[in-house]
């Protein structure tokens, strides 16, 4: 199927606009086979399953404290990767009625980073293997292969650490996979192989904050936390979908001041805030939601 280029005018649709008085969401989101969203509700410890056509959703409670990302499987099964609401965090799989069903452990390799697990995203490659990013935790890439051995990569075959490997993703664009990761504080988005040797990295003076990622078509989706979505071409080129509007320069900004408390901003249809999730659906729908008190998700056309 031919997708449509999300170059302007990109059409604009709120999905789900949360009450601040639930608290924060800072939520990945995910689409399940059916076509429904999932993604954090306002508080966490429960997720939203969204029918985008209607807007109906359903509230699932969940064993966790906030579900940052967010990947579903071929069968339909949730990943959430939960950084805790205080560190360790950690990383669960359940069915569509909240279920855990697994859970995976932090792989330790010293006493030095015991309890210090704190993911922030998963990916799911189709030969098995588990992507996670501990980019709250020791700011380590982690691979559960399949068949159950655990890899781990501190990003420095690319020259220098990696500094919050916020999102992971798989990249799906070319003949052979890749593993696309959002090294936030370094500003760059980084290509691996699958076996974990470094690739490359892209970088540009627009991409101030990438956060999570998505494949459609051609381009990586990438979420600039700052206030931007931003796609990267197959030939490295980046440009943005939704440029920012400089919000993140705002007292309080996500959110906003009312005195000496902070409250939910106020925010407006095609301008951004504070972009957290994202993904895409078969048919090239493109869904993220974004980070402050009540939050939202939106989909773009």
């Amino acid at each position: 199927m031919e997708l449509k280029d999300l170059n302007s005018p990109v059409i604009w649709q709120t999905l789900f606009d949360g009450d601040s008085k639930q608290g924060w969401m800072h939520s990945g989101i995910g689409v399940l086979s059916d076509g429904r969203i999932v993604f954090e509700a306002p508080g966490g410890a429960a997720l939203i399953i969204l029918e985008p056509a209607t807007k109906k959703h359903v509230r699932i409670e969940v064993g966790v404290a906030v579900s940052h990302g967010i990947a579903v499987a071929s069968d339909d099964t949730i990943w959430i990767c939960d950084p805790g609401a205080q560190a360790p965090g950690q990383v669960v799989q359940i069915n569509v009625d909240g279920k855990i069903l697994r859970t995976i452990k932090q792989p330790v390799r010293s006493s030095d980073e015991q309890d210090k697990w704190r993911p922030t995203s998963i990916a799911l490659a189709a030969n098995g293997d588990i992507w996670i990013g501990d980019g709250y935790g020791l700011s380590l890439v982690h691979v559960v292969r399949a068949n159950g051995a655990i890899e781990t990569y501190d990003g420095s075959s690319s020259g220098i650490k990696f500094d919050c490997p916020h999102g992971v993703a798989i990249d799906t664009r070319e003949s052979v996979n890749r593993i696309a990761v959002a090294d936030r504080s370094n500003k760059r988005v980084l290509y691996f192989k699958e076996d974990g040797s470094f690739i490359r990295s892209v970088a540009h003076p627009i991409m101030t904050s990438p956060s999570s990622l998505a494949v459609r078509g051609n381009d990586l989706l990438v979420t600039d936390l700052f206030g931007a979505i931003l796609a990267i071409d197959l030939d490295d080129q980046v440009r943005a979908i939704l440029p920012t509007s400089n919000v993140n320069t705002r007292e309080g900004w996500p959110n906003k001041m009312s005195g000496a408390d902070s409250v939910a901003p106020d925010v407006f249809e095609g301008m951004l805030n504070s972009p957290h999730g994202i993904t895409v659906s078969v048919r090239g729908e493109v869904y993220f939601t974004e980070w402050y008190l009540g939050g939202r998700a939106v989909t773009i056309s």
